[in-house]
């Protein structure tokens, strides 16, 4: 069987463990970019900031996991996700896809 260059990569998060992060600059400014930051900034809502912030941690999660290194050798810097016309998160570098349901954010990377 031929190897395919796909690449996948998946990660999971409890949106609890996050809920001290929202107001946390230390951490926003670990996890996301400077455009990250303005779109994070205009969210007003407290549950949408969460998944904003939570989103991006875990599609930088499920990408380095697809890289094959994981985070340590891959920063979370290293890779920015903005959104699309509809709110989806896009990026050059990957395809992603968040679910929600309830306490619980999954993500999925496909390179």
């Amino acid at each position: 069987m031929e190897k395919s260059n796909l690449r996948l990569g998946t990660d999971l998060v409890f949106l609890p463990r996050f809920k001290d992060k929202v107001d946390d600059q230390k951490f926003i400014d670990k996890v996301l970019t400077e455009n990250e930051k303005n779109i994070y900034n205009t969210i007003t809502h407290s549950r949408l900031r969460l998944e904003f912030l939570a989103g991006r941690f875990a599609c930088k999660e499920a990408y380095s996991k697809a890289m094959g290194s994981g985070i340590g050798i891959f920063d979370f810097l290293d890779i920015e996700i903005l959104r699309d016309e509809q709110g989806a998160p896009t990026s050059d570098l990957a395809q992603f896809s968040i679910s929600h349901d309830g306490d619980y954010l999954f993500v999925v990377v496909l390179l």
